[in-house]
């Protein structure tokens, strides 16, 4: 602006060209310089633009008059004067997009904040007079250099009008704008706590007004509520009371019907001495008291069953039983495992306690199955327990190893893990190191073996073993390996040249009664 104003104040006398030859130039000044330039930097003889001569007397006379007027002072002060109205135009231009710009701001603004309670009484600073401000401040500056270009040899000064202060205002409105924009910006990054907040207050304002005009109403629900926690109360400590006054009856009443499904008469249970016996003789020592693997198995499970009585302080308890079987079918014959499945398919647990093994009485409501987890190492129970629907289709899963760590994945079909696990034996025989998996793929071995190939030996894994060192002379450390597979405590665990020794036995029995699963392994990794 100081650069203006000392234009503006500046006095040039006038040129010495004509005026018919100034309003002329004036007329199409860049024209008349641009020809002029050429002709002066580059000597031609013709005319740039027209290619007429210009050494007569007449076109040079011409020519030189255009020369002299853009060589002199006034028409040097008027190209500053211009280049100061084109600058002053070109403000003009970014003034007019930055007011369509501001325009657009607001508009869409006010269209959004109205969706936002706690913004939607704000508004944006108004621009619209500082605009005008600014647009008069440059006409008045335009006007000024408008008449000092007519009047070169007059002094004149800049209008009162402040460009600058007009402009700060502008940039002030901007900022400020910008500000509230950025606010409902994160306003709406958070409208969801934004209406949460609107339909708590308008809950609020519903619950008061409900209460007021209601209020005989919530009174009298009052004291039916109350008199529903004193009853509810009262028929807990009622059912509190039943179960633990009888719960050994309970117990005994459930082992002794749970024994006679699974042994029929063979084992009876005294309800009053909590004995059992074999038929109507006591369990002494002797022939009466031997019990076989199996046996010891079954008639555990039952009383696990029946110790559920044990394990709630009221008949509401019932339906919240969650029980945990391990392995239920250890060193069991075919037809005891098909019991446990069959068992564990129908049991079902009335909301009075009682409990079935009676499938028709299962409605899902008065009388329901307990939820079940359970854990197994034998292929044929889980076989059968799926087959027979004791789970659930898709509740049917297997851990195994991977890359260091166990993982859990669901089984979609039946297991036949006798190959894998015999491969696993046959590679540990040869000189694999063992791992935490090898004493119950041993286990699994031998009594599969035992159950196809020895039926009449195999009621227990224990049996098969004194079989198979009587008859064939092959001695397994079946204690090491039954203890092993039930996790029992040991303060040394087992070597693993103990369990290369007992893979090795392995082998030798799956070669003595089914050599061709061998040559079978042998094959596989032959391909591999």
């Amino acid at each position: 602006m100081s650069a203006l104003a000392g234009s503006l104040n500046r006095v040039t006398s006038p040129s010495s060209v004509s005026e018919a030859v100034k309003q002329k130039i004036d007329t199409h000044r860049d024209f008349y310089k641009t020809g002029v330039d050429i002709i002066d930097q580059e000597h031609l003889a013709i005319c740039p633009l027209c290619e007429q001569g210009i050494t007569a007397p007449d076109p040079k006379a011409v020519i030189d008059a255009y020369v002299e007027y853009f060589s002199d002072e006034e028409a040097k002060h008027k190209s500053e004067l211009r280049r100061f109205y084109g600058a002053l135009n070109n403000k003009e231009k970014q003034l007019s997009e930055t007011e369509n710009k501001l325009a657009r701001q607001k508009s869409r603004y006010d269209t959004l904040k109205v969706y936002l309670p706690s913004m939607k009484l704000t508004l944006l600073t108004e621009s619209e007079n500082a605009i005008k401000a600014m647009a008069e401040a440059i006409s008045s500056l335009k006007s000024a250099i408008e008449e000092k270009a007519k009047s070169l040899s007059l002094p004149a000064s800049l209008p009162d009008d402040d460009l600058a202060a007009r402009a700060r205002v502008i940039n002030r409105v901007i900022e400020d704008n910008n500000k509230s924009v950025d606010a409902l910006s994160r306003a709406v990054s958070k409208s969801d706590e934004e209406r949460k907040k609107s339909q708590r207050q308008a809950c609020g304002v519903f619950e008061r007004e409900f209460a007021i005009l209601r209020w005989p109403d919530i009174e009298a629900l009052r004291a039916l509520q109350k008199d529903e926690k004193d009853k509810t109360a009262a028929l807990e400590a009622l059912e509190k009371s039943s179960p633990s006054t009888n719960a050994r009856a309970r117990v005994a009443e459930t082992f002794e019907f749970l024994l006679k499904d699974f042994f029929g008469d063979k084992y009876v249970f005294d309800k009053d001495t909590f004995v059992l016996k074999r038929g109507a003789h006591e369990m002494t020592r002797g022939p009466h008291r031997t019990l076989s693997d199996g046996e010891k198995t079954a008639i555990a499970f039952c009383y696990f069953v029946a110790c559920v009585h044990r394990k709630v302080a009221a008949n509401s308890d019932y339906h919240r039983l969650f029980l945990v079987f391990d392995d239920p079918v250890t060193s069991m014959s075919y037809d005891f495992v098909f019991g446990i499945a069959q068992t564990l398919k129908n049991l079902n647990i009335s909301d009075q306690g009682e409990v079935s093994i009676n499938p028709g009485h299962i409605d899902g409501n008065k009388s329901k199955r307990p939820e079940l987890l359970i854990l197994t190492h034998s292929s044929y129970f889980f076989n059968i327990s799926v087959a027979n629907k004791v789970v659930d289709e898709n509740a049917a899963f297997a851990l195994h190893p991977d890359k260091g760590i166990h993982k859990i994945s669901w089984l979609k079909k039946y297991v036949a893990p006798f190959q894998e696990q015999l491969k696993d034996i046959v590679e540990i025989a040869n000189g694999r190191d063992p791992d935490h998996s090898t004493a119950n793929a041993i286990r699994s071995v031998l009594e599969a073996v035992g159950r196809f190939c020895r039926p009449d030996k195999s009621s227990s894994l224990t049996l098969f073993v004194q079989h198979l060192a009587a008859e064939d002379g092959i001695i397994i450390k079946s204690v090491l390996i039954n203890s092993f597979c039930h996790g029992t405590y040991y303060d040394e665990m087992p070597s693993p040249d103990d369990l290369k020794l007992a893979c090795a036995e392995t082998v030798q029995v799956v070669e003595r009664y089914a050599a061709g699963q061998i040559e079978v392994i042998k094959g596989i990794a032959a391909q591999g």
